[in-house]
């Protein structure tokens, strides 16, 4: 007998829903059924029993069929549960991919890195579904900055001390429009974004302030220009570093500085800064300059 079953979207009942993430053991602001509202058209739900387990399954409608697909702005998705025997359960991650098999002809979405034991046990049971694994980097917060400082790399170092000789500030700000503009001109035009995209990080920002979810941090020069400004939602005991950008060309790295000042405010506490990482080379190697350490998670393909 199936124990995980297909829910269409009208027919979630997402109070359930994010009860269950809320409790899960792997637990994800991206797991939330208002967060995947905003970042994508269409999801239904895979459920085991009284959503004990969930897993959104995010697609796009095409003529004749349907293809599943990671949305932008939400890294790690897969499977959520409070029951970490179910999250490890072989049966069940073979009926979950086995539904998605039989039921969508092509697609391509991201675990996060608590399942990869499991679904790599059962991929191998479908000859077409290949994956790959993906970076993410995080920094344990727990630690006073003392100690998180000393594991920094040398060339973080480096631009610290030569950010003694300015007057930088860092204070909260709220222009989101402003923000979408520095994005566009520093970061649109080597990127992959459109239109829609815009608009969807417009609304993830919106909707995550809104929660009390998210907040802005801007790093200023002594005359109240911004040079440096990130977006982080903290949710779960989890800082994510969803968006930023650097505004000015200077010879240190303003966005070190930034992230930095954020560390100094968050250490001691008992949570997780999360990079959300990169396959980029120079990306990762900027976030390892913290001391973060590679928690990966894996990408499947159909």
């Amino acid at each position: 007998m199936r124990k995980v079953n297909l829910i269409k979207s009208d027919y979630i009942d997402k109070s359930k829903w994010d009860a269950c993430i809320k409790r899960s053991s792997n637990r994800s602001v991206y797991g939330y059924s208002w967060y995947l509202d905003v970042v994508s058209d269409y999801w239904d739900a895979l459920v085991y029993g009284d959503y004990e387990l969930v897993f959104p399954v995010v697609f796009k409608k095409k003529i004749i069929f349907k293809t599943i697909y990671h949305p932008f702005f939400c890294q790690q998705l897969g499977p959520f549960s409070s029951n970490l025997s179910l999250l490890n359960d072989y049966d069940v991650a073979y009926e979950i991919l086995n539904y998605l098999f039989h039921n969508y002809r092509k697609f391509d979405f991201s675990i996060n890195h608590n399942c990869v034991m499991p679904i790599k046990r059962v991929i191998n049971q479908f000859p077409t579904i290949n994956y790959i694994e993906r970076v993410n980097l995080e920094l344990d917060l727990k630690h006073d900055y003392n100690t998180i400082c000393s594991n920094y790399n040398q060339n973080t170092k480096r631009n610290l001390k030569k950010s003694r000789h300015y007057k930088f500030e860092i204070k909260e700000f709220d222009d989101v429009d402003k923000f979408i503009f520095l994005y566009k001109k520093n970061i649109g035009y080597k990127s992959n974004l459109k239109g829609k995209h815009y608009r969807d990080m417009r609304n993830v920002i919106a909707t995550c302030i809104d929660k009390k979810y998210g907040v802005f941090y801007a790093l200023f020069d002594n005359l109240n220009n911004i040079l440096a400004c990130a977006f982080f939602v903290s949710c779960f005991d989890r800082d994510i570093l969803l968006f930023n950008v650097s505004n000015h060309n200077m010879d240190i790295n303003v966005m070190t500085v930034l992230i930095d000042k954020y560390i100094i405010m968050n250490s001691a506490k008992d949570k997780i800064l999360d990079f959300e990482g990169s396959s980029i080379s120079s990306i990762k190697r900027f976030y390892k300059g913290f001391g973060s350490v590679e928690k990966n998670y894996m990408h499947i393909i159909k």
